[in-house]
């Protein structure tokens, strides 16, 4: 039993080894943060705000090590202090050991099995599949690859090699394990039985898989269309095929479903295809200028090929319009549904300004009477007096930052994506001159931890702004703040992450000539720091 002293003496000790603890799997953490960056800058490698280096989650791994180390060594020594907890341990130890050691199972040979030899062969087979899958995939990249072999045919040699490989690695190890291979006869007999009977789908998709690889009706990179699903192939895999839709969704289809049914190969061969925009326009139209409206505006789109050329064909006289079909090429497949808006749009502005009116699918009947609309002219006049003129709607002060006010159509066109990755470089100066300006976002000197951080901003009032005064979305918000970062304008104080919509520090480039180094807190900068709704308020927004 310890006295009041040793006892005082103990908790000291345990608060201290704590402490360092936490304060090791802090520093630890920081590493972890710091470290890629310093390794990036030393070799001169890109360093993107945000990004990961491919090796970084190797080394984040590699420091899980001593961390766990950290706070088992701080469990050891802080039990070491107190008679119970030494005590409990050792009997802890001493269950775990004796339970890893007893023999658990027994085989038909006579041989025993520990937990831990139980639980060693799962992790060796493991292993021993992932060592596989490392010495197949350096066969692909460094010796296929080399060969000049199609993606495809490289593919199809790895999958088959893996699977070999495992197969044999595993009937080793089973055998150093002490298994006999052929007492495995039955199991694979059952399997067989299994695979003619309940296993027939996989079975099935399977071979289709090895069929599709052979064949290469489709290669990963294909944009392909089937069923109700249009999208990139991204992976070939030996029961499903993973594909990457327009709306960046996953979708695992089945092998023999390219086998069973049609697919639309947009990449296979010559990616070249065409896209037919019908176009109606009211009778009495001159056909002329729609031709040359719809023309015009395939010519002005990048994505339209000049060979082979645009056409337009009139394909018939409607029941309300003339249809008109305009006929364009492209060898971007992907981008088929946005050529066809951004044509759309265009098509739209050139008929007005062409003076060729869209019909309406209805019927208008027209009654002319002049002396009817003398009589309604006068009794309303007698009865309601003179009406006012229509009063002139406010317009918002702030300027139309987006490009898609009155004036928007005709200056910029409507083809072009509205978004802020769209926008001008003008434009973008009038975003930051208004973000900066007196009604802009708030910019102070910010607090984390030690650290103040000269006329910054968080990222999420950012974002709070950018929806209230431009009218964005949270989303929009966040692309433009990731595109002022991308050139340059805004960066994070530490240039770890890029935009965010969270509380993050960030500062304004122009603002950095006039800002003083980030200094580390003192007592002077407590005493002469201000309530944070006062000027030059210190923020302790958190910066994890």
């Amino acid at each position: 039993m310890l006295d009041r002293s040793e006892l005082l003496r103990a908790c000291v000790a345990s608060f201290a080894v704590v402490v360092i603890a936490v304060i090791a799997h802090w520093t630890l953490r920081r590493l972890s943060r710091r470290l890629p960056q310093w390794i990036a800058r030393q070799f001169g490698w890109p360093l993107t705000p945000g990004a990961q280096q491919p090796w970084q989650g190797v080394l984040e791994l590699l420091l899980l090590l001593p961390k766990t180390a950290v706070w088992f060594g701080a469990v050891v020594l802080v039990s070491d202090q107190f008679g119970a907890l030494r005590m409990a341990r050792t009997m802890l130890g001493s269950v775990i050991t004796m339970s890893i050691t007893m023999p658990l199972v027994t085989l038909g040979s006579g041989r025993e099995y520990t937990p831990v030899e139980v639980l060693t062969l799962p992790i060796v087979l493991i292993a021993l599949w992932i060592a596989v899958g490392v010495f197949t995939r350096t066969l692909k990249q460094q010796v296929l690859g080399a060969f000049g072999l199609e993606r495809g045919a490289q593919d199809v040699i790895a999958l088959l090699t893996r699977y070999a490989l495992g197969i044999l690695g595993a009937v080793l190890v089973l055998q150093i394990w002490g298994i006999d291979a052929s007492s495995l006869t039955f199991v694979a007999s059952v399997f067989g039985v299994g695979i003619g009977f309940g296993l027939q789908h996989i079975a099935n998709n399977f071979v289709s898989g090895l069929l599709v690889s052979l064949e290469r009706p489709i290669q990963p990179g294909d944009f392909i269309q089937v069923g109700e699903w249009t999208g990139t192939v991204e992976k070939i895999g030996p029961r499903n095929t993973e594909i990457r839709t327009i709306d960046n969704v996953s979708v695992l289809v089945p092998n023999s479903t390219f086998l069973e049914t049609e697919v639309v190969n947009w990449s296979h061969g010559d990616p070249l295809s065409r896209i037919r925009i019908p176009v109606g326009v009211a009778y009495r139209s001159d056909v002329a200028r729609v031709r040359a409206a719809l023309l015009e505006a395939a010519h002005e789109h990048p994505l339209v090929l000049r060979d082979p050329r645009p056409s337009v064909e009139f394909e018939a006289f409607g029941d309300s319009a003339l249809q008109f079909e305009l006929k364009v090429w492209t060898r971007d497949p992907r981008s088929q549904a946005r050529l066809r808006s951004d044509l759309n749009y265009r098509i739209e502005v050139n008929l007005r300004r062409h003076g060729v009116s869209v019909p309406f699918p209805q019927r208008d009947l027209h009654l002319r009477s002049p002396q009817l609309e003398q009589f309604l002219a006068a009794w309303s006049r007698q009865q309601f007096g003179d009406l006012p003129a229509p009063v002139a709607s406010e317009t918002s002060t702030l300027p139309d930052l987006r490009g898609n006010g009155s004036h928007g159509a005709d200056s910029h066109g409507l083809g072009e994506e509205l978004g802020p990755r769209a926008w001008s470089t003008d434009k973008l100066r009038t975003v930051i001159d208004h973000m900066r300006g007196a009604d802009g976002i708030a910019v102070a000197d910010r607090r984390h931890l030690l650290t103040v951080y000269r006329r910054c901003f968080v990222g999420r009032e950012a974002v709070d702004w950018m929806t209230h005064a431009l009218g964005l979305t949270r989303v929009e918000a966040v692309e433009l703040g990731q595109l002022l970062v991308e050139r340059g304008d805004v960066r994070h104080v530490l240039d770890e992450h890029g935009f965010k919509d969270a509380n993050l520090f960030y500062r304004f480039r122009s603002d950095e000539s006039a800002t003083p180094g980030d200094a580390t807190l003192s007592a002077s900068i407590h005493a002469t720091s201000v309530s944070r709704n006062g000027a030059g308020a210190v923020s302790s927004r958190s910066q994890s």
